[in-house]
């Protein structure tokens, strides 16, 4: 068992260090796009046609990255006035089913969002000549990386949100 959570932990932490990259990419990438968009505009007076699009889906990608990477820090917001109360045995109790309970959720978003981007494969970009499916695989994607952040928080118990 040791060697498998081991393992999860390196995915995990691999996965990670991947977010981290392609949030570092995708931010250049927009503030330049929109850097340059701005200058097209209100400069030359002729705005380029690309890169509202590109704008738009390198931030929903950054988003359901974003998210994803947030599970790994434990970032997101939480309202745990209730959990502070319960014994330490039941508050961890509690967590664990939350934990569960997300874990369920995140495999349920990769099965769908993988089913609603197999839907828009033959759909195209308005302006840019690129499928519609590099967009929607932002959520299979995010939620595949959430399924693996989740389940690492669960083998190893790193959830206590709970102070003692």
């Amino acid at each position: 068992m040791q060697s498998i959570v081991a393992g999860w932990v390196r995915l995990n932490r691999g996965i990670a260090l991947l977010e981290k990259w392609a949030l570092i990419i995708l931010f250049i990438s927009m503030l330049v796009c929109g850097a340059l968009q701005i200058v097209a505009r209100f400069i030359l007076q002729t705005p380029i046609s690309w890169s509202e699009e590109l704008l738009t889906y390198s931030f929903v990608w950054s988003s359901f990255l974003g998210a994803s990477l947030a599970i790994d820090k434990l970032a997101h917001f939480n309202v745990d006035v209730f959990i502070r109360h319960f014994p330490p045995p039941l508050a961890k109790f509690v967590l664990y089913v939350i934990w569960l309970v997300m874990l369920w959720f995140t495999a349920f978003l990769a099965y769908k969002g993988y089913i609603l981007a197999k839907l828009n494969i033959v759909q195209t970009m308005d302006v840019l000549p690129i499928s519609m499916v590099w967009a929607y695989m932002s959520i299979p994607v995010s939620a595949v990386f959430m399924f693996v952040h989740t389940l690492e928080k669960l083998l190893t118990g790193n959830f206590n949100l709970v102070s003692d």
